[in-house]
């Protein structure tokens, strides 16, 4: 068996919705959303783009954002990386967003068939290079991959006149990213989102609607989201620790 915590010989691209508001994570109005925020003097959306920026085998980064952002987004990436990139909008939903970057990457770099691209949050900036390795060498194995951790709440489904389903927590598992894919079935995954106005929760789920599921291997639990205004301090305080 190869070493899955090594990425294999196949060029990846990085796509990264970065398009949010990032409302909750804000305590005043005038503030940046959090993407564009500092956690330990740099840009969250930065910190998250790490891992793959020191890893040989990332071809090119692309980023979703809001027009009012593009100018920080590209001032940024040219300071960051000499890679590829691409700017684009974002969309109304999270699937419209990824869509416009695929159409942006494809434009301007035109990945081959078999290259692998994957979806990162801009408010996840923990997320490290062993993580981004599995992931790469399980998409390349199977066209997919997706990280998930256990859930540890006890998790029920809403059923008729408010009862609830208990679910076993055994046979769940809280999803993150990056999510890895295989270009072609992605592209083609949301040129068919596009089409029929279909939106999904993350890009897992549109490749499974397409008849592709993705492989789940072990996510990070360090790989937390930033969601509010705690989460930011949070942050702040852990790359505090870290310099």
């Amino acid at each position: 068996m190869g070493d899955l915590h090594r990425p294999p010989a196949v060029p990846l691209h990085v796509i990264v919705v970065a398009g949010g508001e990032g409302h909750r994570a804000r305590t005043g109005g005038d503030e940046a959303p959090k993407q564009f925020q500092l956690v330990g003097g740099r840009l969250l959306l930065l910190r998250g783009l790490d891992a793959f920026l020191s890893s040989p085998g990332t071809a090119s980064v692309t980023v979703a954002a809001t027009p009012a952002w593009q100018v920080v987004v590209r001032e940024a990436l040219t300071a960051a990386t000499t890679l590829p990139t691409a700017v684009c909008d974002g969309g109304a939903t999270r699937t419209a967003s990824t869509g416009n970057a695929a159409e942006a990457l494809q434009h301007a770099i035109a990945p081959h068939d078999g290259d692998l691209v994957a979806v990162h949050d801009a408010a996840r900036p923990w997320v490290t290079a062993e993580l981004v390795g599995r992931l790469a060498a399980a998409a390349a194995a199977h066209g997919g991959a997706v990280p998930g951790v256990e859930v540890t709440d006890t998790i029920v489904a809403l059923g008729d006149a408010d009862a609830v389903l208990y679910l076993p927590r055994d046979g769940l598992r809280a999803l993150q990213t990056p999510q890895i894919f295989r270009w072609r079935p992605f592209l083609e995954a949301h040129r068919w989102a596009r089409a029929t106005g279909a939106s999904f929760t993350d890009d897992g789920g549109l490749l499974a609607a397409r008849g592709l599921p993705p492989a789940l291997v072990p996510g990070d639990p360090g790989n937390r989201k930033i969601t509010t205004a705690e989460d930011l301090a949070a942050a702040r305080a852990r790359a505090g620790e870290r310099t």
